[in-house]
């Protein structure tokens, strides 16, 4: 992880040529200042979280035509507003929008308003599994839409970058899978923007990634041959993507209702319901079942877990 920090305009056109490709700024926010935290996954593509004060942005034709490279820049606004414009095409982006441009070609970013915050990611556009087309659409667009496949990408992105970034550098070889799962992510959201429909991943830890998606969707309701016919995919199958990462789909399903339990046993606006209730709301069939597994997950039964969580607070008026 490479993060570069800038109190100037000087020094953050500096850090955004180092880590992107030379710009021009202007419109700077009164004592500006920038941070730029970069997890290198290989040489195709680069995971950044970026957060500035107001300023904008000039990709000009001059820098453009001096481009060395292919990159695209697949950008989530995570806080504040602004304006992506390429091309004839300008579009506004507000937190949780989702955007696509090319840096070989002009652009021009308006990030005026303070608190900027942007999760990019960099990727070679030959290092993609998709046509030039759907490329080519998307580039057209600017704007990626609001689906399954766009949440996923950008979600695996932003989960790799802050576990990554606790962890340090992962370095050598630990960076290849993530960086092979990345572009298939990102191949698909494109894909799946220019033809209008589903568009399943091509790796298996781009399986695994959507599958966790809809896991997360569904809960609590679904089950092994809920995720086989969902994916298209065997029973078989299912179980060999979770082998990968040392678990069963059993036993990962099992995990994510328990921590739906236990999130509702700490939560006072879920204080009146009885253990058997929250256990039917986790998708466990009994009570006995559900305090079993509960226990064995957490050292104590939900009704101390709930005790321990609420104690102290307020009482409800």
């Amino acid at each position: 992880m490479v993060v570069l920090a800038a109190d100037s305009a000087d020094e953050w056109r500096d850090v955004v040529g180092r880590c992107f490709v030379p710009i021009n700024c202007g419109k700077f926010e009164p004592g500006f200042r920038g941070r730029m935290d970069q997890l290198e996954l290989d040489d195709a593509v680069s995971i950044s979280c970026v957060a500035t004060d107001g300023h904008t942005v000039d990709r000009s034709e001059r820098l453009a035509a001096r481009a060395e490279g292919d990159a695209l820049h697949l950008s989530l606004q995570v806080a504040s507003r602004g304006t992506v414009r390429q091309g004839r095409r300008m579009i506004s982006v507000r937190p949780g929008a989702a955007s696509m441009y090319a840096t070989d070609s002009p652009y021009y970013l308006d990030y005026s308003e303070p608190g900027q915050r942007q999760l990019i990611v960099q990727v070679s556009r030959a290092a993609l599994d998709a046509p030039g087309g759907a490329i080519a659409g998307g580039l057209s667009s600017l704007a990626l839409p609001s689906s399954a496949a766009t949440r996923v990408f950008f979600s695996y992105a932003l989960d790799l970058h802050r576990n990554q970034g606790l962890a340090g550098d992962p370095g050598g070889e630990a960076s290849s899978p993530a960086g092979e799962v990345a572009r298939d992510l990102a191949s698909t959201m494109i894909r799946a923007a220019a033809e209008g429909t589903r568009v399943l991943p091509r790796t298996r830890g781009g399986l695994l990634r959507a599958i966790e998606d809809f896991v997360s969707v569904n809960l609590p309701r679904v089950r092994v041959d809920d995720i086989a016919a969902e994916f298209f995919i065997s029973r078989r199958t299912v179980y060999h993507v979770f082998e990968e990462v040392g678990t069963t789909p059993s036993d990962y399903l099992r995990r994510h209702r328990l921590t739906l339990a236990a999130d509702r046993l700490a939560d006072p606006d879920f204080a009146e319901l009885s253990i058997a209730e929250v256990a039917a709301g986790a998708g466990f069939e009994d009570a006995t079942t559900f305090t079993r597994a509960f226990r064995r997950e957490h050292g104590m039964t939900p009704s101390e877990w709930r005790a321990g969580c609420l104690r102290g607070l307020p009482a409800a008026s």
